[in-house]
């Protein structure tokens, strides 16, 4: 077997060897042929060229022919040979800038100026009397048949510069027979209508046999100043509109064979803006209603078929661009109708029935489209949202209050819930703004309800009424949206997940939180505002009248309360996100939002404690309104107990990993300051119970004083150096406040009292800095 294997190893070196021998053979004849290439060439260049070519060393031509200079050297002499053989004659280097200049801008230009010529050379003729009317008009004639024979016999060789004079030549004709229609009157409407009819149809022919665009879109806003030139005021706007219909499908379907997008643009801007200026300025829901309607929907149609056919039968790519125009197409058209419906006296009763006309037609065009959902499935999807969009719209056109937040709710839910389960991105695209509406209606509907009037105080029950029935279920389907994004079987339908998706899951966290919070704060707002404005009363005054008082320690306890209720949320929040969510967006929110109610029980709460306190010590008005220990004093202590669980939920949290320790440092030094505002005011409470009167300054900087001493106590005790920082502050503070605002007003006693506490809280201080000091020293 090893023999066989050394028997085929020496065969495939003797074919190697053969064939590197074959190859040598093959370069060494190339070689010679490109040395006689290379002989020719420069005998014939030495009768030909004038100028020298550069001498080659004597060696070169002794011995065979360079291998790797030759191609050049033959690419060179043949490249010269070529250059001084051709045609001497002078060649013009043309810009980009230039050519464009030259060819294209200077004709369009030329033909605009050469119009505005014919029309300020008609204009003079007119002011001067120069020629009569009738020939003024022939000889307009004339100059737009000679723009249009020039054209038409300069086609053959410059096709694009005979375009650019037939669009001005139709250009004239355009505006010679409207002077001649509007200024002398030569033409009846119906002759001028005619004659633009058949300047448009020749345009549009030229366009078709000149295969460009600029004369289809001259002809085009020719066209379509029909209506303005030719309105004479009558209200013959039927006739007018009749005409664009005409116009507008034969331009469309040019628009269509040819694939020029910008004629189907063109057009659908001018029609609607011709519409819309003649709605504005002469409309009359008496006269124009079923003018209005018919022919708004036909131009809607009209635009809405060109759009389909070239998603459908050119099989274009449905882009961003056609989403825009059927929106516009379909908002413009409902707008104009919602309008001129409801300029009627009794219109209202027939708005929802036009807006679920309008989800009609667009059904219509879904079912066309279901037969190719497959080959076109998402502009099926697209329209089969229009039809949703319209059936919304429908809701709170026809009804009013409550329903319409709970349908665009449900609604909003479905369409997320199909867009999930179907994996269908334009659904989820739209269940967007229905969702956002529906919180916007449920605002709405807050901003409504929620109003102090007699009627509200007399039917309102505390959580047994509609409106607060109708921000539970918008809660819940708020909820049941957020559920369905963050489940593994039903992935968002975009790969990878968008912006707007995540922006999506971080919005609607933050509606549903909005919702639940603030549907129980409004109806604990509206039960104390019941309650206040039900303690109205009328009391005798001086010289026999009467005077109406109220109990104004109502919204004192009403604003308590509503602390309370947000520092109960704070801490429900704060347990579900250190539950379930360990992300640092819901950790901050939770944070953020629980320093806040703090810092509404610091600033408000113990401010309103401290004034039902005095009235409770005061009596006023106690003939009229009781005011019970339980109420007054002891409900301090409830408000301090809901305060507990949100500092310690701020805690657990600041734990998290992902949080810097410059967090926690920040937050004790918030809780601190908590603390001593908390004993200061619990301090002064009791003061003003037991009726000591000016101690309020002796009894605070004392206090402050122990606390300091405490926190730095504290912080020798566990090496924590910013609670023993913050402590040498709160004695710098304390020493200014003596000094600057205490001592002014303060009794040769108390001064004693207050700077021997302070002077020997502040020697102990320094005492333990020292012995910590020391035993560090030991230690080390």
């Amino acid at each position: 077997m090893q023999d066989e294997n050394e028997n085929k190893l020496q065969e495939l070196i003797k074919k190697i060897a053969a064939i590197n021998e074959q190859q040598q053979q093959i370069q060494k004849e190339l070689l010679q042929v490109n040395q006689i290439v290379y002989d020719l060439r420069r005998t014939e260049l030495r009768k030909e060229v004038i100028k020298p070519l550069p001498v080659i060393p004597a060696e070169t031509k002794e011995t065979s022919p360079p291998v790797v200079k030759t191609p050049t050297i033959l690419q060179d002499i043949a490249a010269k040979h070529k250059e001084n053989h051709a045609p001497k004659k002078s060649i013009r280097k043309e810009t980009p800038m230039e050519e464009f200049i030259g060819t294209n801008l200077l004709n369009k230009v030329g033909i605009a100026i050469l119009v505005l010529g014919i029309g300020y050379g008609v204009k003079y003729s007119i002011d001067h009397n120069l020629l009569d009317p009738l020939t003024r008009i022939i000889l307009g004639y004339i100059s737009g048949g000679i723009l249009i024979g020039l054209a038409l016999t300069l086609k053959t060789k410059y096709a694009k510069f005979s375009a650019v004079l037939l669009s001005g030549g139709m250009a004239s004709l355009y505006f010679i027979t409207y002077a001649a229609y509007d200024f002398y009157g030569f033409f009846p409407l119906i002759v001028a209508f005619v004659l633009m009819v058949m300047f448009t149809v020749f345009t549009v022919v030229a366009t078709l046999h000149y295969q460009l665009q600029v004369i289809a879109i001259i002809g085009l806003v020719g066209a379509y100043a029909v209506p303005f030139l030719l309105s004479d005021g009558s209200g013959r706007v039927n006739v007018l509109f009749s005409y664009m219909i005409i116009i507008n499908s034969g331009i469309l379907l040019l628009s269509f064979k040819k694939n020029w997008r910008a004629l189907y643009y063109l057009s659908f801007f001018l029609t609607w803006i011709i519409f819309s200026t003649w709605w504005v300025s002469d409309y009359s829901s008496e006269k124009h209603l079923f003018s209005s309607l018919l022919f708004s929907t036909i131009f809607f149609v009209q635009f809405y078929i060109t759009t389909l056919s070239y998603k459908l039968i050119r099989e274009d790519s449905f882009g961003r661009g056609d989403v825009i125009m059927i929106l516009l197409n379909s908002f413009i058209y409902f707008g104009f109708g919602y309008s001129s419906i409801d300029d009627l006296e009794i219109g209202e009763l027939y708005l929802g029935i036009f807006t679920v006309f309008t989800a009609i037609l667009h059904f219509i065009a879904c079912s066309i489209i279901y037969k190719k959902k497959e080959q076109h499935k998402d502009i099926f999807y697209f329209v089969a949202g229009l039809v949703i969009v319209f059936l919304t719209i429908a809701v709170p056109v026809q009804l009013d209050g409550n329903w319409v937040t709970l349908i665009w709710a449900a609604e909003g839910l479905m369409i997320f819930a199909i867009a999930r389960m179907k994996s269908l991105p334009i659904y989820e695209t739209l269940s967007y703004p229905i969702i956002a509406i529906a919180f916007l209606s449920l605002l709405q509907d807050w901003s409504e309800y929620y109003v102090v009037s007699d009627a509200y105080i007399q039917h309102h029950t505390f959580l047994l009424n509609s409106q607060f029935l109708t921000s539970l279920l918008v809660s819940l389907s708020l909820t049941a949206v957020l559920w369905l994004s963050q489940q593994e079987k039903y992935k968002a339908p975009y790969e990878p997940v968008s912006t707007s998706s995540i922006v999506f899951n971080f919005g609607i966290s933050i509606l549903m939180l909005i919702t639940l919070y603030f549907m129980f704060y409004l109806e604990i707002a509206s039960f104390f505002e019941q309650r206040y404005f039900a303690s109205s009363i009328k009391v005798p005054g001086n010289e026999n009248l009467e005077y109406v008082t109220q109990n104004y320690d109502i919204p004192k306890f009403k604003n308590l309360w509503l602390i309370n209720y947000s520092a109960f949320f704070g801490l429900m929040a704060s347990l579900f996100t250190i539950r379930y969510l360990n992300k640092e967006v819901a950790s901050v929110a939770s944070i953020l939002f629980n320093i806040m109610i703090l810092a509404a029980f610091t600033l408000t709460g113990l401010m309103h404690l401290a004034e039902l306190r005095t009235a409770y010590l005061g009596q006023v008005d106690a003939n009229i309104y009781s005011r019970d220990f339980v109420s007054y004093i002891g409900f301090r202590y409830v408000c301090i107990l809901f305060t507990f669980p949100v500092i310690w939920a701020n805690r657990k949290i600041l734990k998290r990993e992902f949080f810097n320790p410059y967090f926690g440092e920040a937050e004790k030094a918030l809780l601190n300051l908590f603390v001593i505002i908390l004993l200061s005011s619990e301090l002064i409470h009791w003061l003003d119970m037991a009726r000591i009167e000016n101690s309020d300054k002796l009894a605070l900087s004392i206090l402050w004083g122990l606390y300091a001493l405490a926190m730095i106590v504290r912080g020798l005790m566990k090496h924590d150096r910013v609670i023993r920082i913050m402590g040498i502050v709160l004695f710098g503070i304390t020493i200014v406040k003596l000094f600057v605002y205490d001592i002014s007003n303060m009794s040769t006693i108390a001064k004693t009292i207050v700077m021997m506490t302070l002077g020997a809280l502040m020697l102990i201080a320094s005492f333990l800095y020292n012995k910590a000091q020391k035993s560090t020293k030991n230690e080390e």
